[in-house]
């Protein structure tokens, strides 16, 4: 199948048995819909009727500009082939694999989704993984789970529940109890070519707090975040979007060098910045998520 360029800035939750979020969701400005059938269904008896509103309100349309996944519950809960097996809608892009622990999962998994594709018709490969890694096991194993499957298209950063798996002390202000998985996560993601997600920001109305989150994981590498409230989406956009000095740079720096392969010179210096391959490969990927972005823009605008 066609590789698809994804954008990822903000990946927000919609409780799916919700049906005043289902609607305003289709309003959001987040890049991707995450319908939940896990943590914010409950009790149980709410997950069937989460399925059947995700489904009547994915297949009519009014979603049409968003990438769609669902987040299944984990694999002991009893709920995750019914999860699976009901929304495998034409309309979905993929799935979240909640409490990921080794790569065996994500194999699972898998061979799973094959089966179904098979049986309803869809071309093999059709819905994509995003594991979240939430546990102690899954940020060990996280270079195996990135790797298990070619559905594999980001790894996304579960905090809270990893700090409760750790048994830790989670601390907001400097987020020590999170660096180095939070850091590792991003690497590993980066290392395999697939998008890192970083972890929600639980205290939705603080929107101070929200700001130095996202620039922590900005700085550590991260593509996007998971948002838990509508309001979260504007300063995640903002952070993971490229400026438009960065954008202009990045143009400069191109024209720059070009000019210098032109004229046989292996580098450029402009206002005493050495521009060599590293500061090259940096600008393009600026460009191509400056154009992701203008192309979403621009499907939403119409």
């Amino acid at each position: 199948m066609e590789k698809k360029e994804f954008l990822m800035r903000s990946l927000m939750f919609v409780p799916g048995h919700n049906d005043k979020l289902l609607v305003s969701a289709s309003k959001s400005n987040a890049d991707i819909l995450l319908f939940d059938v896990e943590d914010s269904v409950l009790p149980d008896s709410n997950k069937e009727i989460a399925r059947k509103k995700i489904r009547e309100y994915v297949t009519s349309g009014i979603y049409k500009n968003f990438d769609l996944f669902v987040r299944i519950n984990e694999r002991i809960s009893g709920h995750l082939l019914n999860d699976v097996y009901q929304l495998s809608l034409e309309e979905i892009t993929g799935f979240l694999y909640s409490k990921t622990y080794t790569k065996e999962d994500i194999i699972f998994f898998d061979k799973l989704l094959e089966t179904i594709e098979y049986e309803k018709g869809f071309p093999i490969g059709k819905f994509k993984i995003i594991p979240i890694l939430e546990t102690a096991a899954s940020i060990i194993n996280a270079d195996e789970i990135a790797k298990a499957s070619s559905r594999v298209i980001a790894i996304g950063f579960g905090s809270e529940d990893f700090i409760s798996d750790l048994e830790g002390i989670r601390d907001f202000d400097e987020s020590v109890s999170i660096f180095s998985a939070r850091a590792w996560v991003a690497m590993v993601a980066r290392a395999n070519k697939v998008i890192p997600i970083d972890a929600a920001y639980i205290h939705v109305h603080d929107l101070e707090g929200l700001e130095k989150h996202l620039q922590k994981g900005r700085l550590l590498g991260y593509a996007g975040m998971w948002v838990l409230h509508p309001k979260q989406n504007e300063l995640t956009n903002k952070y993971y979007s490229p400026s438009k000095e960065e954008v202009d740079n990045a143009y400069e720096m191109l024209r720059i060098y070009e000019m210098a392969q032109k004229d046989d010179k292996g580098v450029a210096i402009i206002e005493g910045k050495f521009i060599g391959p590293p500061i090259v490969v940096a600008a393009k990927k600026t460009i191509k998520k400056h154009e992701l972005i203008e192309s979403r823009r621009k499907l939403i605008e119409g």
